[in-house]
């Protein structure tokens, strides 16, 4: 039985928190972790609804996930900011959130076009964008991931932007490149590590295709 969605994204986010080490075991076993999400993907691949016993411990998983941080990334919470677009820009970045955009490529040693390309791949600049999994904001944080970010507004421009370039910094740092650092933004880095490289799925290689294709057409 093929996985919905919304129990695709979810699995995702684990393993990508499972993978960055932003969450712990469920005891004092370090191999525990990785065996409740075998278990989660088998209990929802056979009824594509978990448990109530793994429904908690997904919600564990999510609220230890703000607890470590890697990299060496400040554990700071991103600022709050007022839900404003700007009106002016910045060569490089022709949208309405440019000078957020720098400020974010400012702090985390990113290029602006970057930003900029995958904010119009995830939400076209629609900063109250929601997906049905419910990824959210201009960068399409999913809950999980933004609270480890330190966002606690996905949908208030400034937070989103900086979460998903720290994030995106932190799959540079991993990864090295800009197309592997795009596909684990997508894919999640657990999957770069597993094939080493881009996932072979046609989503995350389209992906990588449009984003890399903003960038370079951006001046």
């Amino acid at each position: 039985m093929n996985l919905d969605p919304i129990n695709t994204r979810l699995l995702l986010e684990i393993n990508t928190l499972q993978t960055l080490g932003a969450v712990q075991s469920f005891s004092n076993n370090p191999p525990t972790s990785s065996n409740e999400f075998q278990m989660m993907l088998t209990q929802l691949m056979e009824g594509n609804q978990l448990s109530p016993e793994l429904a908690k411990q997904s919600e564990q998983l999510f609220s230890q996930g703000s607890n470590v941080i890697p990299f060496g990334i400040s554990t700071n919470p991103v600022e709050e900011f007022t839900a404003t677009s700007p009106a002016t820009s910045s060569p490089g970045t022709n949208n309405p959130y440019a000078d957020i955009i720098k400020q974010a490529a400012d702090k985390y040693q990113l290029p602006e076009k970057l930003i900029a390309a995958v904010i119009k791949q995830e939400s076209n600049f629609k900063s109250n964008a929601k997906s049905h999994a419910g990824a959210a904001g201009l960068m399409q944080l999913m809950p999980g991931t933004a609270k480890y970010l330190g966002v606690s507004n996905p949908m208030d421009p400034k937070q989103n932007i900086m979460g998903g370039a720290k994030y995106l910094r932190n799959m540079l740092n991993q990864f090295g490149s800009n197309e592997m650092a795009l596909a684990a933004y997508n894919a999640g880095p657990g999957n770069v590590k597993k094939y080493g490289g881009i996932p072979p799925f046609k989503e995350t290689q389209n992906y990588v295709k449009k984003v890399m294709n903003y960038y370079q057409q951006m001046v």
